[in-house]
């Protein structure tokens, strides 16, 4: 009897173990969180000049840095996250109604991101965010923007990205814009 005990404990076990390896292979792999920051140049071009304002086709160019952090999830290849942004501008814009002059224009953007893994040594990332002009001339508008970056080493990498946005301006008028950032960016998986 004592045999025929064993025998069924073995082979309970082993079946708990097959079971068990059946369970871990069905439930895809789990995605850690991700810690993203790009540093960019970006330059916008208007889809409405405002001739009042002394404004040209070209917007002024700008530098941006954009901190975001993508959560852990079991889908492993779209994922989302939150994220905020920095700018300034670079060059003047405007004429002689109401100059903004370089490094004067402060802008906040607080956003939601999506983050796809596009395999190798490539992603994509796109947000929608709020940006809020703090400083030389404060308004506030809505932007969508898409990247791809490419991984040169591990956490380090350049991209492109194409945006568009909108700003609310003086009179109920809005502001459109498109564009195109170029930068680095670092990317950090925050391994359990």
């Amino acid at each position: 009897m004592s045999m025929m005990y064993r025998l069924m404990q073995s082979l309970a076990l082993a079946a708990a173990c097959a079971s068990s390896q059946v369970a871990a292979q069905a439930e895809p792999p789990s995605a850690p969180a991700r810690y993203l920051a790009t540093l960019s140049l970006g330059a916008p071009l208007r889809l409405v000049q405002e001739e009042d304002f002394g404004q040209e086709l070209r917007g002024p160019l700008f530098t941006d840095v954009f901190a975001g952090y993508v959560f852990a999830s079991t889908a492993s290849r779209f994922r989302h996250g939150v994220a905020v942004g920095v700018s300034v501008n670079l060059s003047d814009d405007g004429g002689y109604a109401e100059p903004v002059y370089a490094g004067e224009q402060l802008t906040l953007m607080p956003a939601y991101m999506l983050y796809a893994d596009l395999g190798l040594d490539v992603f994509g990332k796109a947000h929608l965010g709020i940006p809020i002009a703090i400083s030389g001339g404060a308004t506030a508008g809505a932007e969508v923007a898409a990247a791809v970056g490419y991984r040169l080493l591990a956490g380090l990498g350049l991209f492109a990205e194409l945006f568009t946005d909108v700003f609310a301006g003086s009179g109920s008028k809005l502001h459109p814009t498109v564009g195109l950032e170029l930068g680095l960016f670092l990317d950090y998986e925050a391994l359990p």
